[in-house]
């Protein structure tokens, strides 16, 4: 009996050790315009750790501009953010906040743009725009970077969409198009 008690402490000193993982959970869809909110460790996204960071998922079609933004709902979380084309449920441990993991595509980070003067505290609230290079999944990670401490804050996250900007080449057949009915408009007045 006290063999087995050994080993199951072994066991379990093994796991703390190498830290649990578990395979990525998404915490919602993200809807354009309507804020969600969440909890992340402190230092989760600064030090890679995917358990500790909130994982988000929204579809979006090439073109579109969508524009992200967090705000820290308690004063000691800096938060910072990861986009990225494609969805996973890789393993938590997998968790890169600047490249690709798990099967995503890195599209860039935030992290301080926009001043945290709704709460304040240190750093700044991630806000910015990303141009979506296909139609498809994309996912968000939230989580915290250089804040007060290890703690798990709330934050608050939303997303606006853009409709993607018209190629030049519509324009300029949408404008070639007009000139032809005003030629036509004018012809038909002069017979």
């Amino acid at each position: 009996m006290r063999i087995r008690h050994l080993l199951i402490a072994a066991a379990l000193a093994a796991v703390s050790a190498t830290g649990w993982s578990a395979p990525v959970v998404y915490e919602g869809v993200l809807v354009p315009s309507v804020p969600v909110s969440g909890s992340v460790g402190g230092f989760s996204w600064f030090l890679n750790e995917g358990s500790q960071v909130d994982y988000w998922h929204f579809n979006g079609s090439a073109g579109q501009t969508v524009t992200v933004t967090v705000n820290r709902l308690n004063g000691n979380l800096d938060p910072a953010l990861s986009f990225y084309s494609g969805s996973t449920s890789a393993d938590t441990s997998a968790f890169v906040a600047g490249a690709n993991w798990g099967g995503l595509t890195f599209l860039g980070s935030l992290d301080d743009e926009h001043a945290a003067f709704v709460t304040p505290g240190p750093g700044g609230d991630p806000f910015g725009s990303f141009v979506l290079p296909s139609t498809g999944a994309y996912t968000v990670v939230v989580g915290g970077s250089d804040s007060t401490d290890a703690g798990a804050y709330p934050y608050r996250l939303t997303v606006t969409v853009a409709a993607p900007v018209p190629e030049p080449s519509v324009v300029a057949m949408f404008a070639v198009g007009l000139a032809g009915v005003g030629w036509l408009r004018r012809r038909r007045r002069s017979t």
